[in-house]
């Protein structure tokens, strides 16, 4: 009876684990260039109840790691970006999504704390069409002054 429960806990947590995928949406960079906000898709296999969308902040000289995120979601697939200035952002994400994560202000970007380098993030839910907003723009960013 015990190597039937082994043998069935061991089917149940491989059949969970997957095999992790990384897509990258879009990337929208801040107005002055030295930031880039990057929206990506983390999945476990192809059943769309493990996808989870996730958004983090680099310098623009560093390359993309999915390590870190300042903010993700599951049940909705996209997102639009507004930098007001490198310091300050607006995300909008589809109303019906189930947040896993969020945080209102990022300390510098996921590679380097740095809490001179303040981001301020407001949130806005947005209705979609099934996880989806029918735009053809996803980035904005203020005129750097």
């Amino acid at each position: 009876m015990k190597m039937i429960a082994a043998l069935t806990l061991s089917v149940l947590l491989s059949a969970c684990s997957g095999n992790k995928k990384t897509d990258v949406m879009f990337e929208c960079p801040s107005p002055s260039g030295e930031k880039i906000a990057t929206l990506y898709r983390i999945s476990y296999d192809d059943n769309p109840i493990h996808h989870e969308m996730k958004f983090n902040i680099r310098k623009a000289d560093r390359e993309f790691e999915d390590s870190m995120a300042s903010f993700s979601f599951k049940y909705g697939y996209d997102a639009i970006m507004h930098w007001q200035s490198d310091h300050a952002m607006t995300i909008e994400y589809p109303q019906d999504s189930a947040l896993t994560h969020q945080e209102t202000v990022i300390f510098g970007t996921s590679h380097r704390f740095n809490a001179e380098d303040a981001i301020m993030i407001t949130y806005q839910q947005r209705p979609s069409s099934h996880g989806y907003f029918l735009v053809e723009q996803r980035c904005f960013n203020a005129p750097h002054q």
